[in-house]
């Protein structure tokens, strides 16, 4: 089997973003593909006054594991009021273990753990708001010989990148493997990643043999945490030769992950960096990009792909 969905979580401020996301998905994916959206309670009518044949919204309580309560009215009060500091910023709050509660980006990992499992597809792409669609999705691009593509770059993660290397720390520890060993590792972070929902299904079951602990209780108290590099390493350590037989290094999406704004010489620069492997283009939506740059770099692409 090769049936594939696109699972993207979004709220009203990427809306816009996700306008165009979707027209994309529904120009350059199979008709078989649906579009899975995952908004808060606040943002459903909004979103579902969107009118496709090709996509489901989802409302977050559709999705949130057991034992967590949803508190985003409260959250967007609080984001509301600038003189408080964002470490009180929360969206969700585990009873089983409330303190720290959840912030808003690990709700959001979480909700994709969670629904990537009951989607009823052999292949969910994970794809957020900020990205667009440039080149045919298709099967073959993800699925061979019975396996699910995974994308794993290895040595990317190094030294002098913080972050990632807390991720995967986490992901070591949440999984029963050693502390990793100062040096590279492989990367999984990517503007499309595609997940097999029962190898992910292994990994949160792995999860809870490790802890003993539901999974989203010992995802969501970690404070440093990335679902793509958990999965990935995941199948890096766990999975079979076969299920492991499609890594592939290339991301299929060009991305521009800076914080600052793209703007100047970088914008020709970003359009040259467009390969013949890319299927999407992704602009952070954190680097505050101004529109018409987007769309420019969007029309310069376009035009690139048709020639």
């Amino acid at each position: 089997m090769t049936a594939m969905a696109i699972l993207t979580p979004s709220f009203r401020p990427d809306y816009e973003r996700l306008v165009r996301l979707h027209e994309s998905v529904l120009e350059f994916a199979d008709e078989s593909v649906i579009h899975h959206v995952i908004v808060p309670r606040r943002d459903l009518a909004l979103f579902r006054g969107l009118t496709s044949s090709r996509m489901r919204i989802w409302e977050e309580q559709e999705f949130i594991p057991a034992g967590f309560i949803l508190t985003d009215s409260l959250a967007a009060i609080v984001k509301s009021i600038p003189v408080l500091p964002a470490s009180i910023r929360f969206s969700a709050i585990n009873v089983r273990r409330p303190w720290p509660p959840v912030r808003g980006w690990v709700l959001q990992q979480l909700l994709k753990l969670c629904a990537s499992t009951k989607l009823g597809v052999d292949a969910v792409l994970i794809i957020d708001s900020d990205v667009a669609l440039l080149r045919r999705v298709t099967p073959e691009l993800f699925f061979r010989d019975g396996a699910v593509r995974i994308y794993e770059k290895p040595e990317a993660i190094t030294a002098g990148m913080d972050r990632h290397v807390l991720w995967t720390r986490t992901a070591h520890r949440l999984l029963g493997l050693a502390v990793p060993e100062a040096g590279a590792h492989p990367d999984y972070v990517a503007g499309i990643v595609s997940w097999d929902p029962q190898l992910l299904t292994d990994c949160l079951d792995r999860i809870e043999n490790v802890t003993g602990k539901p999974w989203a209780t010992a995802v969501g108290a970690q404070l440093h945490f990335s679902e793509f590099i958990l999965y990935g390493t995941y199948v890096r350590h766990f999975g079979s030769q076969r299920q492991r037989s499609f890594t592939a290094p290339t991301t299929l999406c060009h991305s521009y992950w800076d914080t600052s704004p793209l703007a100047g010489n970088r914008v020709a620069e970003f359009i040259s960096g467009f390969g013949s492997s890319d299927i999407a283009v992704h602009i952070q939506s954190n680097s505050v990009t101004n529109e018409a740059t987007t769309e420019h770099v969007l029309r310069s692409l376009r035009a690139e792909t048709r020639r």
